[in-house]
């Protein structure tokens, strides 16, 4: 691609050993170790090649030194940091003692902050595309072009789709964004005219909410007061590598192993020795896709020996007589411990400790939730929680408190406005919960690709690498080769990019004005300020800016509908945030931390039609009646459902399992040299990923240990390195995320695998949500 870009470097592409050995990392896996870490690497021969300025003065001394108060942008729980500014540039990233998020800590991704920053290739202004024929390994031919040519083919490209009477034949795609551009985002799509504002968030986390919103009505993640509980069963979720929000997790969790008299237990139930079972207590490692089963057989166990909270279940709850006639009919944990792989004895002992040793958490994660039967399992882990009245309490699971930034006037609405929203979303045809459900990404794709419900016209991506992330990712190759007209928005040429009409430098989080709060998870109410540590390095544009300019072009309702909110990016956020405090306080801070969190909130938290905890789902009733499907004596019931896999066992007798590790960042780049260095910290390897398997199931196949093996599933098959060793099930197969780019960055480009390759397609019934986990394959020498 003739994109602009600095010389650099190349690195070793190959499999190597990390500088960080398995004993160095446990010694460290604390959240400030873990920064320590990090820490070494900026002292490492990458130091210079990605980050030293051209043009900066051999031994001068110090003549300007700053701290800025900013954020994170390189996972999504986007943690308040301060920036150390030498000379103009960035040097360092800390962590803000003032929030509580994190506690003044951070993550090693924060740290990859500077080299976001400083990427060679990052693009350097606006391109247009001369090559008609998209698709991989096929050279755009991209030129550079004004931003004023950008915006007035884009803006003149939308106008006229939305004088035509078409609004709804826009789609908006968007990645990892600051909450102030999402919340701009979403603004633009409802004074427009479409329904189709879809986020990557919906790819791995509706199943998960769909749970939540069956038992309570919440439709979100859930918050964990983490640092007060004295018990936590976690189903399939990596609390130390990936999980929302992760600094958080990471804070809280040295808290309650090291610095409390009563450590608390953790017991992980994953077929996969994660960071998080790695420094747990208990590993359970269950069979693939049955956590339902294991939760529903702890519900027989607590009730029958009558270890629940009565008090909370007779006054908070309804429908428990119908969940304990099914838990102790249908899920004795004899008869469990078959599908499970868990002994019945194993399942009373975690089922007791977690009742007697209160307050208890039962977490879920998207090792649970992630198939098709998704929902359903987030239901009956969650209720768990609520057996033991843990809900709501210290230590228990809480709920999202937001800030009160000022709230926006409505849009204006027109003739077109309205006729476009009252168009079905491209994204909720495969779906039981169609009035309810929020965002199913993953379906976008089958939309396009069918022309149902109707055709795309013009699409918009901010921030946004939908062909790594998603499974079936050459699904979405196909979708964007037939988009008429797409635009990119992000700092780097991604995979995404390669299919762009108009590509737009996106500024990078330590260039631009934004506001972020508390993401799920947390609990309390926190607002954090993003603003400029670094003048711009390139001709790029804010993502608020770009909104802004959009919608000044587009004039009619769209135009107004922004013009009491501030004219930039900068404008808007001091807009927002004028409530909360002196805005100078607020920059020089970077935080604003709401009151202390309430607890037992009863009378008002649950949003279900009883106005209470339901073990049997009403609004799921309500759903099912409303849009005249089958009423089943289980589905309104948290229960197990066989999962359903893609490929025989026969043909294909594995498992294929993905996962996050810490350092994959979550911006759709890896190109990056310390997140490489640090990648599988578990096994000490950099630059790559493994096909990681079970020794029985690796010498029944004569495969050992660093061998190179065909991975293969009925949709694909590639190459890689064996990973042989104990901690993982024998049925399964397990690769990580973050590698395997093929469009950009040379220290990302053709390096590794990317599993969603040969993950084929399918959907949680409930709430559409993409299955990661479902698909069979088969491994054999290569």
């Amino acid at each position: 691609m003739n994109i602009p870009t600095s010389p650099n470097g190349s690195p070793n592409h190959g499999t190597r050993r990390s500088g960080v050995s398995r004993r160095t990392f446990l010694k460290f896996s604390g959240l400030a170790g873990v920064a320590l870490i990090a820490g070494r690497f900026f002292r490492r021969h990458t130091l210079g090649a990605v980050m030293s300025p051209p043009d900066s003065p051999e031994g001068e001394g110090v003549i300007t030194e700053k701290w800025v108060a900013t954020s994170c942008l390189n996972c999504a729980t986007r943690c308040a940091t301060k920036v150390r500014v030498v000379n103009g540039r960035a040097v360092k990233v800390e962590g803000n003692p003032l929030s509580q998020v994190s506690e003044g800590e951070n993550c090693a991704r924060a740290h990859i902050g500077l080299q976001v920053l400083y990427d060679g290739e990052r693009i350097a202004g606006p391109l247009k595309r001369t090559n008609p024929v998209k698709g991989r390994g096929i050279d755009p031919g991209w030129v550079r072009i004004s931003w004023e040519q950008a915006l007035e083919d884009v803006s003149g490209r939308l106008k006229a789709l939305r004088e035509a009477g078409r609004p709804h034949q826009l789609l908006i795609l968007h990645g990892l964004n600051s909450v102030s551009d999402e919340d701009l985002l979403h603004r633009l799509a409802e004074s427009y005219g479409t329904p189709n504002l879809i986020s990557g968030e919906g790819l791995g986390n509706e199943a998960d909410k769909a749970g939540e919103w069956l038992a309570d009505g919440h439709y979100s993640q859930s918050a964990y007061d983490l640092g007060r509980t004295n018990y936590i069963l976690s189903f399939g979720a990596s609390i130390l590598e990936s999980y929302k929000p992760l600094a958080r997790g990471l804070r809280m969790w040295g808290k309650i192993r090291r610095e409390r008299p009563d450590r608390a237990k953790i017991v992980v139930i994953d077929p996969r020795l994660s960071v998080t079972a790695l420094r747990a207590d208990q590993w359970l490692p269950i069979n693939p896709g049955t956590d339902a089963a294991l939760a529903m057989a702890i519900a027989n166990v607590i009730i029958s020996e009558g270890l629940y909270d009565a008090g909370f279940v007779a006054r908070w709850t309804v429908g428990f007589e119908e969940y304990r006639q099914l838990a102790l009919n249908s899920y004795q944990p004899e008869w469990v411990a078959g599908i499970t792989g868990i002994a019945a004895g194993t399942i009373r002992q975690i089922a007791t400790e977690f009742a007697l040793t209160r307050p208890a958490i039962a977490w879920r994660g998207r090792g649970a939730t992630s198939w098709p039967g998704g929902a359903y399992a987030s239901y009956a882990i969650f209720c768990l929680n609520a057996l033991v009245g843990s809900i709501d309490i210290p230590g228990g699971v809480t709920y999202q408190e937001d800030a009160r930034l000022r709230v926006m006037p409505a849009i204006l609405e027109d003739d077109v406005t309205r006729q476009g929203k009252g168009q079905p979303r491209l994204d909720l045809r495969k779906t039981v919960l169609f009035p309810a459900a929020e965002v199913v990404t993953n379906q976008v794709a089958d939309s396009i690709l069918e022309g149902k419900p109707y055709p795309v016209e013009i699409a918009l991506g901010f921030n946004t690498d939908f062909n790594m992330s998603a499974p079936g990712s050459h699904r979405w190759d196909e979708t964007l080769a037939k988009l008429p007209y797409y635009v990119h928005a992000a700092p780097f040429a991604s995979e995404m990019a390669v299919y762009a009409d108009i590509l737009l430098p996106v500024s990078t989080f330590m260039e631009s004005w934004a506001y972020d709060y508390s993401p799920p998870g947390s609990g309390f109410a926190e607002v954090r300020i993003k603003q400029p540590a670094v003048t711009p390095l390139h001709d790029t544009k804010s993502v608020a800016d770009m909104v802004f300019e959009l919608a000044r072009r587009l004039g009619g309702a769209v135009g107004q509908s922004f013009a009491d909110i501030g004219d930039s990016a900068e404008g808007f956020i001091r807009y927002r945030t004028g409530p909360l405090a002196p805005w100078e306080n607020l920059l020089d801070e970077g935080v604003w931390v709401g009151p202390d969190y309430e607890y037992f909130k009863y009378d008002s938290i649950f949003h279900t039609p009883s106005k209470k905890f339901e073990f049997r789902s009403g609004n799921l009733d309500a759903v099912l009646r409303q849009t005249g499907q089958t009423i089943e004596p289980l589905s309104c019931l948290p229960h197990y459902e066989p999962s359903r896999f893609l490929g025989d066992d026969k043909n294909y007798p594995l498992i294929l399992s993905s996962y996050q590790p810490l350092m994959d960042v979550e911006n759709g780049s890896q190109n990056y040299p310390w997140a490489q260095e640090m990648l599988l910290v578990v096994h000490g390897v950099a630059w790559n990923n493994l096909a990681e398997m079970n020794s029985h199931t690796a010498a029944a196949l004569n495969i050992k240990d660093g061998d190179m093996v065909w991975v293969e599933s009925p949709f694909g098959k590639f190459k890689v390195s064996a990973r042989v060793f104990e901690g993982i099930h024998p049925g399964l197969v397990s690769i990580a995320r973050g590698q395997g780019h093929y469009a950009y960055g040379k220290w990302a480009k053709r390096i590794g695998v990317n599993p969603q390759e040969i993950t084929g397609v399918d959907y949680d019934r409930l709430s559409g949500q993409a299955a990661f986990f479902n698909t069979r394959v088969k491994v054999y020498r290569a």
